[in-house]
């Protein structure tokens, strides 16, 4: 199932973006680079299904953790990110969602190189399932942004300009119209051209 790639600056709104496709899946698993399981799980209040927090953020299990979150005691160890991963999607034998926020957080202690190895791993193991990588842009060398992209089947950027919003498709496995969108985003979540969301649950599901 192809994956996608979700870029933007800080601030643009791509995890606003995926809080609006989660009610889509009844099981999600959320990797975490930036923030901890208890920010997430915060945020995520409104989700009823299952929700799995893999935190490669924390280093720590902590009394709030729930038995749901996954704690990476050492995740400048890509094996062991791998691996606890691996415990949450092999049990998983219905339909999930793969969130995985961000690539970002990997690139801060990791080699462009040991990241593309890690992600081409990761990507090939849960290559039957939906995925969602984020990656914030302007963050990293052009030239690693680039080689990352080349791993994803589907990219959509997240734009903020002139104090408006857009989305831009700039990679996907079929032709989409429109190819770039104002969007608007308020208290209420995110508004995005019904084509364009029909094709991103479609790559999901």
């Amino acid at each position: 199932m192809p994956s996608i790639l979700l870029l933007g600056a800080p601030g643009t709104g791509k995890c606003r973006f995926i809080h609006d496709l989660l009610p889509n899946f009844k099981n999600v698993v959320w990797v975490t680079t930036l923030n901890s399981a208890e920010f997430v799980r915060n945020q995520l209040k409104f989700y009823e299904g299952n929700l799995w927090i893999v935190d490669t953020h924390t280093w720590m299990r902590r009394k709030t953790h729930t038995a749901m979150d996954i704690i990476v005691s050492n995740p400048i160890n890509l094996n062991e990110v791998s691996l606890s991963i691996s415990k949450v999607v092999d049990d998983l034998a219905d339909e999930y969602i793969l969130i995985f926020d961000s690539i970002s957080g990997l690139l801060v202690y990791h080699s462009i190189q040991r990241v593309m190895h890690f992600l081409r791993g990761l990507l090939v193991k849960t290559e039957d399932r939906g995925s969602i990588y984020t990656l914030v842009q302007g963050a990293h060398q052009v030239t690693d942004e680039i080689s990352i992209m080349m791993l994803f089947q589907n990219i959509i950027k997240l734009e903020w300009l002139n104090e408006k919003r857009y989305l831009k498709l700039i990679k996907s496995v079929k032709y989409v119209e429109p190819t770039i969108a104002e969007i608007e985003l308020n208290k209420d979540g995110i508004k995005i051209p019904e084509t364009i969301r029909e094709y991103i649950l479609s790559q999901l599901k």
